[in-house]
């Protein structure tokens, strides 16, 4: 498995390469033997080190996981490292227990691709110290608050493009449940209608259906 390492706002050192390298791999051969790639980020703020890793186990399922730490890049590291072999373990479980019958074939041929827009927020545009100022006005000057402070439409950042895959409804909550992304939008394999499975707050995960539950999934 090819592994990148790299730093944000910060070097990664020799230590801290071999302990990434050695650890990811460690835990993802594990359970999966044939992972494609994978990739470790270290990132250094005035709140501490973060690590993200992201491995590529197959075409269509990544796995990333995050960890934490104020004062120690290696820890925030073994964070990391715990979290990715806690969705691994849950993984491999659910596919003990769950019949793939979509083909990588079938998957493309009716995966579709749509556009992507992420906006900044209001607050973001215009900047830490305006929203400063903006706190420290009176409630009764909010019309004049929101018209100074907030621009005409919401600038956009980026513009990407989302790939909509072909999937089962427990595959589409296992792909949701290796990744730290809030929500995934996808094709039902039982009607090719678009569903989203969703992050709740009580960290359990809720399936939209608006076509309804047609046959098995």
């Amino acid at each position: 498995m090819d592994i990148k390492i790299s730093g944000k706002n910060i070097s990664t050192g020799i230590a801290f390469q071999r302990h990434a390298q050695e650890a990811l791999e460690e835990v993802v051969n594990k359970y999966f033997s044939n992972a494609i790639a994978a990739a470790v980020t270290l990132e250094k703020t005035l709140a501490g080190f973060t690590v993200k890793t992201k491995v590529n186990l197959t075409k269509r399922m990544d796995l990333e996981a995050t960890g934490h730490d104020a004062r120690d890049a290696h820890l925030a590291l073994d964070a990391a490292i715990i979290h990715a072999e806690k969705r691994l373990r849950r993984h491999k479980r659910r596919l003990k227990n769950h019949r793939n019958n979509i083909t990588e074939l079938e998957a493309a041929e009716h995966s579709i691709t749509a556009s992507l827009a992420i906006y900044e927020s209001a607050f973001q545009a215009v900047g830490v110290d305006e929203q400063k100022d903006v706190k420290h006005k009176t409630h009764g000057d909010d019309t004049r608050q929101d018209s100074e402070t907030e621009p005409d439409s919401l600038p956009v950042i980026a513009q990407l493009s989302y790939e909509i895959e072909l999937f089962t409804v427990e595959q589409a909550v296992m792909k949701l449940e290796l990744s730290d992304e809030p929500c995934l939008l996808f094709r039902n394999a039982s009607h090719l209608g678009l569903n989203l499975v969703y992050r709740r707050n009580d960290n359990t995960i809720a399936w939209v259906d608006p076509r309804g539950n047609r046959g098995e999934t």
